[in-house]
């Protein structure tokens, strides 16, 4: 069995593993890109609303879209207020958790690295202001929804995105 289809056949299969490895490798630099890119995004705008917007006051941006500078002490909805120190290490549990869940899961669809980078990078800059503000700067409010951040429509966006990704792959990879 050590003929030329065999060895064509380790051939082709080398070949196919060295593919796939180097795909997972994009998917992990491009979920990290995209990671790195929000928090990015969510500080720079988070210090320009605080630099810009006395806390308290509004800025209608839109009919109906306002900016405004709030700190949110709790999680989503201003659920668990004052529980920082709390909140900061369930946050950090759950960043660790997802990135090892990622880590398994980056291969079954493509649209992985990008959900997992938005959700990882708007955790992270959560986290930040938690740990390092005392709360979360809030700055987008639109109608009757509580004000929210860059880093909120990360973690929103990226956790639909995950869940496309589990429907559409079948759920089993």
């Amino acid at each position: 069995m050590n003929g030329p289809d065999h060895t064509r056949r380790r051939a082709i299969s080398h070949a196919i593993e060295r593919r796939l490895r180097r795909e997972a490798g994009y998917r992990y630099i491009l979920m990290g890109l995209i990671a790195a890119s929000v928090l990015a995004l969510d500080q720079l705008t988070k210090v320009i609303v605080r630099a810009t917007i006395p806390v308290g006051d509004t800025v209608e941006v839109l009919p109906g879209v306002h900016l405004v500078d709030t700190v949110n002490t709790g999680i989503a909805f201003s659920l668990f207020p004052g529980r920082q120190v709390l909140v900061s290490v369930v946050t950090l549990v759950a960043i660790g958790a997802i990135a090892v869940l990622l880590v398994g899961f980056a291969g079954r669809h493509a649209l992985v690295p990008i959900g997992g980078g938005l959700l990882l990078g708007g955790s992270i800059g959560n986290l930040i202001d938690r740990v390092f503000r005392d709360g979360v700067t809030d700055f987008i409010a639109i109608g009757p929804w509580p004000p929210f951040n860059v880093a909120d429509i990360g973690v929103v966006a990226g956790a639909i995105l995950l869940v496309t990704a589990l429907v559409l792959s079948g759920g089993d990879g």
